[in-house]
């Protein structure tokens, strides 16, 4: 096999951890005292709404690409294939969020001014669905990397259940608790994945899988 078949699930999920930190940080502030449609139309007014949801749309898709390359390579044992598989279809969906959701932008007067908005309520739409659904996904596979590792590397598994678990919650808590300052629940979401993604990709799958190529972790 070759090298890019065997190893570039990781550079890919590498990728997609760096572009997801540096896109996170770039997100705009909100103010809980506003209602969702103000909020949205102020933090897509702010010049950081592009280039830092761009960031993680493209650390989405990268995502998405990482996980079936995974697949394909089969570097992780059988048990863990099935909830691969079903997760690079769930975050392969969830691209099309993120691509609405940088697109909101196109909406920003209408949202200021209570005009229909539709780019923008898709956005919200999708949103409310694909937020726990992919939250939860992302849980399930952090659980399952973490039975296939041992030792330290267990506490990456870790770090993928806080991600998955504060983005499952992050978008149903704003909805229900339209008040609440619930930014720090989105910034433990992205920053959390973006760890647990750039952590996965260095590692790599356990030493003591099946297959008759052997992979070494980049890190550690």
């Amino acid at each position: 096999m070759s090298l890019l078949h065997t190893h570039g699930w990781r550079l890919l999920l590498v990728a997609s951890g760096v572009l997801l930190a540096a896109g996170g940080r770039m997100h705009p502030g909100a103010d809980g005292s506003d209602t969702l449609r103000q909020e949205l139309a102020t933090m897509t007014a702010d010049e950081r709404w592009v280039p830092g949801h761009a960031l993680v749309a493209a650390s989405t898709a990268l995502l998405a690409l990482g996980l079936w390359a995974a697949v394909r390579s089969r570097a992780w044992p059988a048990t863990v294939q099935r909830t691969l598989t079903i997760v690079a279809v769930i975050v392969s969906v969830y691209v099309v969020e993120t691509v609405f959701h940088l697109a909101a932008v196109v909406d920003s007067d209408e949202l200021a001014h209570g005009h229909a908005a539709p780019v923008a309520m898709t956005h919200i739409g999708l949103a409310t669905v694909l937020y726990p659904v992919t939250g939860w996904a992302i849980v399930l596979l952090a659980h399952a990397f973490g039975r296939a590792w041992t030792g330290w590397r267990r506490a990456i598994a870790a770090v993928g259940i806080v991600a998955g678990l504060a983005h499952a919650f992050s978008v149903p808590l704003t909805l229900l608790l339209p008040q609440a300052e619930l930014s720090p629940v989105f910034a433990v979401a992205g920053m959390s994945l973006a760890l647990f993604s750039l952590a996965t990709g260095l590692v790599g799958a356990p030493q003591h899988r099946t297959s008759a190529v052997r992979e070494p972790a980049l890190a550690g």
